[in-house]
C-alpha cells in the first residue's frame, strides 16, 4: 500500500517511517510535514580527462585570443613551430659547411697514382741502401708525341735551337713523365716495387711525330 500523506510505499499495519502516519489511526495526522523523498542519484564516475580539460583554454578564452590576433593583424608565432624552424636552419648550416669543406679539400689522387709514387726508377743498377731480393723481368713503355713541323724544330737559316725551354720541350717532358708512369704500372703488374737500369730513347717518326721509349728491369726491393 501507499502512504496517503507522503506517497511512499507502506507495509500493511506499519507506521510510515517518513511522515509518521499510522494506518490504525487514520484520523490522527502527524504534526511534522511530510518529507518528499528524492530519487537516488546515480553514482558519478571519475572523469580521467578532467585534469587535461582544466589545462586547455575554455571557449571564451579561445574566442578572446582570436579577437586579440585579429586586432594585432599578425598571428602570434607558436613556440613549437619556432623551435622546428631553428632546427631546420641549423641543419641547413651544417650541410652548407660540409659542402664547403668538401669543396675546399683537393680531390684525393687515384689509387694507381699512389701506387706508382711508391715505385722508384733509376738509371743505375742498384738503389743505395736498398737490397734487391728478386728480378721480375724487363719492362718497357712507349709514348707517341707530336713535337711540331720541321720548321718548328729548326727554322731555316738557324743551325742550333734549344728545345727544352719552348713548347716542344714541354711536350717532350710530358711524354717522358707518361712513359715513366706506364713503366711503374707494368712493374707493379709483375709484382715488383722498383725499376733499375732505365734507358730513355726519343726517335723521330713520320712527319712531326716522335716516339719516346723507356726500358728497364723490374726488381723487388727489401
Amino acid at each position: 500500500m501507499t502512504c496517503p500523506l507522503c506517497g511512499i510505499g507502506l507495509l500493511p499495519g506499519k507506521i510510515c517511517i517518513n511522515c509518521g502516519y499510522d494506518p490504525s489511526r487514520p484520523d490522527v495526522r502527524p504534526s511534522s510535514k511530510p518529507v518528499i523523498p528524492h530519487a537516488p542519484q546515480p553514482d558519478m564516475k571519475p572523469d580521467p580527462l578532467a585534469a587535461v580539460r582544466d589545462m586547455l583554454p575554455t571557449a571564451a578564452e579561445r574566442k578572446g585570443k582570436g579577437k586579440q590576433k585579429d586586432k594585432a593583424g599578425v598571428p602570434a608565432p607558436r613556440a613549437a613551430a619556432s623551435e622546428v624552424d631553428d632546427l631546420l636552419d641549423q641543419i641547413d648550416k651544417l650541410g652548407s659547411a660540409s659542402a664547403a669543406a668538401r669543396t675546399a679539400q683537393p680531390p684525393a689522387p687515384p689509387r694507381a697514382v699512389l701506387q706508382q709514387a711508391s715505385v722508384p726508377v733509376t738509371t743505375q743498377f742498384a738503389f743505395e741502401g736498398r737490397h734487391i731480393s728478386g728480378y721480375a723481368g724487363l719492362v718497357a713503355s712507349t709514348v707517341v708525341v707530336r713535337v711540331g713541323s720541321q720548321d718548328d724544330l729548326l727554322p731555316e737559316g738557324q743551325d742550333l735551337q734549344r728545345l727544352s725551354g719552348g713548347p716542344i720541350g714541354l711536350r717532350l717532358r710530358k711524354a717522358i713523365d707518361l712513359a715513366i708512369a706506364d713503366l711503374k704500372t707494368e712493374a707493379l703488374e709483375r709484382g715488383a716495387n722498383g725499376v733499375v737500369g732505365a734507358r730513355l730513347e726519343v726517335l723521330p717518326a713520320h712527319g712531326p711525330l716522335a716516339i719516346v721509349t723507356l726500358i728497364g728491369t723490374a726488381v723487388t726491393l727489401e
